[in-house]
């Protein structure tokens, strides 16, 4: 295996990568519940139509390259997750909370995901790193061996963990000290801001380590 710096397969990352997870997994699911819940379709069925897309989508890439998508696993579980909450639930309180509940099982899923073998960032990263070109997978699978490497998904995943943790009591001090249609208002703007800058930040934070094998590499072949 070659140094991670130096050993990523030619056809550099694009945008259009992104484009299926970000399309599937993130924002049909938004946009499929607000258009049925406008359209007058109870909020526990169009959370129910909103899992479908990332299911749909489980199946493309399995029936394409028989692997499964965490990232698309854990959206189809947060959304059953919300749906339960709103079946069994008439409180006005915990359906305006229900989204922290979502988050802060996400913050504890990255956080408890410390102790397996590969923490959880791992397999999202790469999910929007490689897609599902075999070579990039096997190129990201290989740098595992890297001990930087691996610190450096543990920090991420660690980091995201934490925050995701944070989101959630701030939406629990929304719904009770704010009006619910503030809450309404604000929450959908926080998740966005939150997950633009986590993965704005994780992006610089892994691009840098990637600069600074560079160096350590060129410095070892001048000396």
């Amino acid at each position: 295996m070659s140094d991670p710096a130096s050993g990523e397969p030619r056809g550099s990352f694009s945008f259009t990568q992104m484009l299926p997870t970000l399309l599937f997994d993130v924002a049909m699911p938004i946009i499929l519940f607000n258009l049925l819940t406008r359209a007058g379709i109870s909020t526990l069925w169009a959370l129910a139509a909103g899992g479908l897309s990332p299911a749909l989508n489980n199946l493309r890439i399995w029936v394409k390259s028989r692997r499964l998508e965490p990232l698309g696993i854990i959206v189809m579980t947060f959304l059953a997750v919300g749906t339960a909450v709103s079946l069994i639930s008439g409180s006005v309180f915990l359906v305006l909370i229900k989204e922290s509940f979502l988050t802060a099982t996400f913050g504890l899923i990255c956080l408890g995901s410390l102790f397996a073998a590969r923490p959880l960032l791992f397999y999202i990263i790469r999910q929007f790193v490689a897609g599902d070109d075999p070579a990039r997978i096997e190129w990201w699978n290989g740098l595992w061996q890297f001990p930087d490497f691996r610190a450096a998904l543990r920090f991420v995943t660690a980091i995201w963990g934490g925050v995701y943790l944070v989101e959630a009591l701030l939406r629990v001090g929304f719904a009770l000290f704010l009006a619910p249609a503030q809450v309404v208002a604000i929450s959908p703007v926080m998740a966005f801001a939150v997950l633009i800058a986590l993965i704005a930040w994780t992006r610089r934070y892994m691009l840098a380590l990637r600069e600074r094998r560079l160096r350590e590499q060129q410095q070892g072949q001048s000396a």
